[in-house]
């Protein structure tokens, strides 16, 4: 069985991504080291040139641009998948485009300033003259904030293309063909160089086109330039593909070794052209292969440095996971620095070997501290990374002793959105086998418990345990069915379609007929998941939820939107999974599902556990008894005796909630001796409820 990704695997391409920005910055940091590069085409030309940094430049160079719209593209796909066409270009906007917007007149200014200097010191204070601005249509200086105009080109394109194939592929044919021709471009050794085709032949037809610069960067103008939107379009277009395609990253993760085989002898064939070859006017034999090599070495290492974070780097790592978060910031405002960096230390008698890592080294440090201490925690962060994290520092509980009945759990939990504390100290616990009932009004906090055993948020304070480990590693979210109250399912897919994708991220599934007849859908296989009610999404949902045997199931308002009987058969597969050991944690505004579930009950109010047991020991923390009987005597009489909390009329019969049920029960005997049908109950999960929560607000 393949494991398609999902959730799991984000930690590794997440690091994947990081790495090719941050090696941008090593990258921008060996230019002014690279021998023979002309005088004013960098800020500054180092007195201690190094072939070796001008070769490994070179390399990096050539992939690094590559692997990250790889990267783009599939977690563009990704996103897309999650909220829809309008979701997606309201994030894109907010990531993508208002940094660009409102970044780039800063970094002009402070690249212009930091060039002159420079320029300065390189032509020992007689600098020719700045060349002019070009007054071609389109022309802007972009500097290195390129990629981010071209991602934007590269988004609207794919939704178009996207839509088109949807429209002309209604049967999924072309869909399910390139599905297995990305699965085997990952597997077949040419499938580096096949890929690559397009750049090469684009590159080979450029009338000027330098060998050693490799993909012409478009940083001059607004104009989409065809080598770059080849190139990049195509490892865009290649990682949206291995999103959808199912075993095409564990694939990459098991051939990771003969990519790199084939990644370092295509560049090994680049450096001996260019070494061998002259840079201008190269022949037509040797530019052939020389593009033929490049554009295999851009897949080739794109691909094995992509599989070999997928064997070793899927699971969640604190460190790893900042340094994600930061380089994006990083790379955005690096390149000032790095070339100011560069000036000052390009006349220093010293060697490259000591230079180089000081300008890589303190570069990182200082944009590092800025992300900490001026974005992480802003605005700034919240726009780049989608929340911003706390800054504050606090000491974590020293974790307890691991119990294997528990399988998920909040220890001294706390969790803090701004000025709102949304968890505050938080100790619950759902034990094998048993269901727990999270009760509370709005806002006290459940789906902030339930996004943090999820992985999707990080505690401030606390440990999140699931299944033994942090929510954040893949063994634990293998183990996992979730059913969210608000969720967004793609609408032309059909409802086979979607329980058998969602079969195909678990080791062991049930078969997809399975799943439908347990959730009660098997009627609604081929319905498109768009034409269904509100009541039918949520059955399918549950469907989803159970495909993968989990061995926890978080429902979210699981029955919200059914009718009578949907909720009947709903609550009987509850309670089938129950007995086949599933641990469940039910979160319901129906206080008599929770009533007819649950083993345990846990009460939230204002961000604390207010109080928890079972239900039975939920009714007794209130004193109440509901009392009828058949009676002449008067509501308004018996609603002012000691005792009585409400009294309210049925059909002739009399409902009286009391706190002193024993001497209520003697009042109405005194006062009508012919009363019949006396029944007296102990108060329900509803009067415990709202007693608790009122004690709470």
């Amino acid at each position: 069985m393949t494991h398609h990704p999902n959730g799991e695997r984000l930690h590794a391409l997440d690091a994947v991504r990081s790495f090719a920005l941050l090696l941008g910055v090593a990258f921008h940091a060996s230019m002014s080291f690279i021998p023979g590069i002309p005088k004013g085409l960098w800020a500054m030309s180092d007195n201690s040139p190094s072939a070796f940094l001008g070769d490994a430049g070179f390399v990096a160079h050539s992939f690094r641009m590559t692997l990250f719209f790889f990267i783009a593209g599939y977690f563009a796909r990704l996103l897309h998948q999650k909220v829809g066409t309008a979701g997606f270009w309201a994030n894109r906007g907010k990531r993508i485009a208002v940094p660009m917007v409102a970044g780039w007149p800063l970094l002009f200014v402070a690249i212009i300033f930091v060039w002159g200097l420079g320029m300065q010191k390189v032509f020992n204070g007689a600098p020719p003259a700045p060349p002019e601005m070009s007054k071609e249509f389109g022309s802007l200086p972009l500097f290195h904030l390129w990629f981010l105009y071209q991602l934007l080109w590269l988004y609207a394109g794919a939704l178009l293309v996207r839509a088109a194939i949807a429209a002309l592929d209604r049967g999924q044919v072309l869909r399910g063909w390139l599905d297995r021709v990305v699965t085997g471009a990952v597997r077949w050794p040419a499938g580096a160089l096949l890929l690559g085709l397009p750049l090469a032949a684009c590159l080979l037809s450029l009338p000027m086109w330098m060998p050693w610069v490799g993909i012409p960067t478009p940083d001059q103008s607004l104009i989409p330039q065809l080598p770059a939107t080849v190139g990049f379009g195509t490892a865009f277009a290649f990682g949206w593909l291995v999103h959808r395609a199912p075993g095409a990253l564990t694939a990459l993760g098991a051939r990771w070794p003969l990519h790199l085989a084939l990644a370092v002898a295509s560049s090994a064939v680049c450096l001996y052209i260019l070494k061998t070859q002259p840079p201008f006017g190269m022949p037509d034999q040797p530019k052939l292969i020389f593009a033929l090599s490049f554009v295999a070495s851009a897949w080739s290492w794109s691909f094995a440095i992509t599989g070999l974070a997928l064997r070793l780097l899927s699971g969640h790592s604190p460190a790893l996971r900042y340094i994600a978060d930061a380089s994006y910031w990083i790379y955005l405002v690096h390149l000032p620095l790095v070339m100011a960096l560069q000036v000052w230390v390009g006349d220093w008698p010293l060697h490259w070997g000591v230079k180089f890592p000081f300008i890589v080294l303190t570069s990182l440090a200082v944009l590092l501290l800025s992300y900490h201490w001026l974005v992480r925690s802003t605005v700034i962060g919240k726009l780049l990374n989608g929340r911003a994290y706390p800054r504050r520092a606090v000491a974590t509980p020293v974790e307890p002793q691991a119990d294997d009945e528990v399988v998920a759990s909040l220890r001294g939990v706390s969790k803090r959105y701004g000025k709102l504390d949304a968890l505050t100290t938080v100790d619950l616990e759902l034990k094998r086998g048993e269901l727990l009932a999270l009760l509370g009004p709005n806002g006290a906090g459940k789906s902030t418990a339930i996004s943090l055993w999820l992985g999707l948020h990080d505690a401030d304070v606390g440990i999140v345990k699931l299944l033994g480990g942090s929510p954040q590693e893949i063994a634990r979210r293998q183990g996992l069915g979730v059913m969210m109250q608000d969720v967004e399912l793609p609408k032309d897919l059909k409802v086979h379609e979607l329980v058998a994708l969602s079969a195909s991220y678990y080791q062991r599934p049930l078969s997809v007929k399975d799943a439908l007849d347990r959730a009660g859908v098997t009627a609604l296989a081929n319905r498109p998941y768009g034409q269904l009610s509100g009541g039918q999404k949520r059955q399918v949902q549950f469907a989803i939820a159970i495909c993968g045997q989990p061995r926890v199931l978080f429902l979210d308002e699981p029955t919200v939107g059914l009718d009578i009987q949907a909720r009947e058969v709903m609550w009987a597969n509850i309670r089938a999974l129950l007995r086949e050991g599933c641990s469940i944690l039910l979160t319901t505004h129906y206080l008599e599902e929770a009533e007819a579930l649950a083993t345990r009950v846990a009460v939230l109010g204002k961000g604390r556990v207010i109080a928890s047991g079972s239900v039975a020991e939920m009714r007794a923390l209130v004193s109440r008894r509901h009392i009828r009987c058949e009676t002449t005597t008067a509501a308004n009489e018996v609603r002012g005796w000691p005792g009585v909390v409400d009294v309210s009329t049925d059909q002739a019969q009399l409902h009286i909630v009391a706190t002193d049920a024993e001497a209520v029960v003697r009042g109405l005997l005194a006062a009508d001796p012919r009363l019949s049908r006396l029944e007296v109950k102990q108060a329900g999960l509803n009067d415990a409820f709202n007693a608790l929560t009122q004690e709470a607000a």
